[in-house]
């Protein structure tokens, strides 16, 4: 609310003064406001005594118009203490640069304190002399208690805050330098209050989280959406790294305007830890139960397939033996013989197909694609279920590992969809894009129903997320919106290509 406060000084009367001149018996001051009336208005002569006092300044301080007319205007204020200036101090400056302002205590006629601003106006007359003063005074006891509470509360939330060790809990300011930090934030991440505050809190980040831009990304969506939570990898004052859940909510005032971010931090190092070493016993167990399961198919192609092709044989050439031992070398003989040839021959083949299956000789000798190609159609002719091949990447040479970890997740994604998928058709994409190679398995069966999906060893998936993590992809498994299951994996080029 605006206030304007103007005073014309005049002279009234007819006594004349020693000089000839006239003078005023009374002073009257024409005073202009342009307020409402919970406003105290009054003036005051040129030693500080009240003149005029309006209906305001009466139910502000208790004064009534006759009881305050001619008392000092030091009567409006509490004893003189280190935070309350003298009366007379404020009246001196007011004379001195034309006005003065004060907010602070002052005291009501029972005593009682309140809290008020006061604007004092020197009033001169046309020669320039001090003819007095115009005060207006707005009683702020409301809004001081108020904004003393919520001092109060501010306090002990922040003690409260200073007091958690478990959780850093800080300011940030829009642009995201830290404005404030607690116990927790020093304990976790090792930084002392006065060698952070300031700092853009990017610095809790690794080089690789602030090169693709995290903070700045975390910011913008907790401004967007209202919250931003990630884990990640995080970095202390001493440069060691800790595995952190952080959320982050912005902070607005009452018309919407951004005035900082909240930031709270947990260390969930020993729980990433304990997850590692779960993965690790759920990996190793899942090595084992592979390692087995290959043990017993070769075993079993060994038994079914080639032992039989070499007992066959066997027999063939103990027959042929004695035929030959009796001297009869007839035509029954040289058709022995043949079969046998033709026996050795799939004995032979048996055999490159259980050490193809064991390691494909064809990854070494023609590459990756190839390879892909080759097992595309093995596993169409094997079980009858159409394969159609996407690959593009034939101008990526391959690292012999990244070779074989892809060729081995496109293998077990087939050996999914010949298990479980009940699929017509399958689809395999090897693709380059951007700084990324994508390897794709696409089917059209079943899908994983709601008890399995969700799990990462579900489908004897677990294989396939490893080998993506250890050239540092990222994995996707799961049902398509369009029906079908789809095995998707992401990889950096300099993860997989020789260097």
């Amino acid at each position: 609310m605006e206030v304007s406060v103007t005073g014309e000084p005049g002279l009234t009367g007819n006594e004349e003064t020693g000089s000839g001149g006239k003078v005023s018996g009374e002073r009257r001051y024409h005073f202009a406001i342009d307020i409402d009336g919970e406003y105290a208005v009054f003036t005051l002569d040129s030693i500080g005594q009240v003149e005029t006092w309006n209906a305001a300044a009466e139910r502000v301080t208790g004064y009534g118009a006759v009881e305050i007319l001619g008392k000092p205007f030091s009567v409006l204020y509490p004893a003189a203490s280190a935070d309350v200036p003298l009366p007379t101090d404020l009246l001196a400056r007011a004379a001195a640069t034309g006005r003065a302002y004060y907010e602070g205590w002052h005291a009501r006629k029972d005593g009682a304190r309140f809290w008020a601003s006061v604007l004092v106006i020197a009033q001169r007359r046309e020669q320039g002399d001090l003819a007095g003063f115009a005060a207006v005074a707005h009683d702020f006891s409301s809004r001081h208690l108020i904004e003393a509470r919520l001092r109060r509360s501010e306090q002990r939330l922040q003690v409260m805050i200073d007091s958690v060790e478990d959780y850093a809990i800080f300011m940030l300011s829009p642009t995201g330098e830290v404005a404030t930090w607690n116990t927790g934030a020093e304990r976790i991440k090792g930084y002392r209050a006065e060698e952070i505050i300031g700092h853009h809190f990017s610095i809790f980040y690794p080089p690789e989280g602030r090169a693709a831009g995290l903070p700045e990304r975390m910011l913008e969506t907790a401004s967007t959406q209202g919250r931003s939570e990630a884990e990640g990898w995080r970095v202390r004052s001493d440069g060691s790294r800790f595995w952190a859940d952080v959320i982050i909510t912005p902070i607005r005032d009452d018309t919407g305007t951004l005035q900082g971010f909240t930031k709270v931090t947990r260390d969930l190092t020993e729980h990433k830890r304990l997850e590692e070493l779960e993965h690790v016993g759920k990996l190793a167990a899942a090595a084992e139960r592979a390692r087995e399961d290959e043990k017993k198919r070769i075993a079993r192609e060994l038994h079914d397939d080639l032992g039989q092709q070499l007992t066959a044989l066997k027999m063939s050439a103990v027959i042929l033996k004695q035929e030959v031992e009796a001297g009869h070398c007839t035509m029954k003989t040289a058709a022995m013989a043949r079969g046998i040839v033709t026996q050795t021959d799939e004995t032979m083949s048996a055999v490159r197909r259980i050490a193809s299956d064991l390691r494909p000789t064809m990854l070494d000798d023609l590459g990756l694609l190839p390879a892909v190609e080759w097992l595309a159609d093995e596993f169409s002719r094997r079980y009858g279920i159409k394969v159609n091949t996407r690959l593009s990447a034939g101008e990526l040479e391959f690292s012999d590992t990244a070779a074989t970890a892809i060729f081995r997740i496109v293998q077990e994604a087939l050996t999914n969809v010949a298990r479980h998928a009940y699929a017509t058709e399958v689809t395999i994409t090897i693709e380059p894009e951007s700084s990324q190679c994508e390897v794709r398995i696409d089917d059209d069966g079943r899908g994983a129903g709601p008890a399995s999906s969700g799990k990462s060893d579900s489908f004897g998936l677990l294989g396939i997320r490893e080998r993506v993590r250890q050239l540092n992809g990222a994995a996707w498994l799961g049902n398509k919106p369009e029906g079908g299951f789809s095995v998707k994996a992401s990889f950096p080029l300099d993860s997989i290509v020789h260097r």
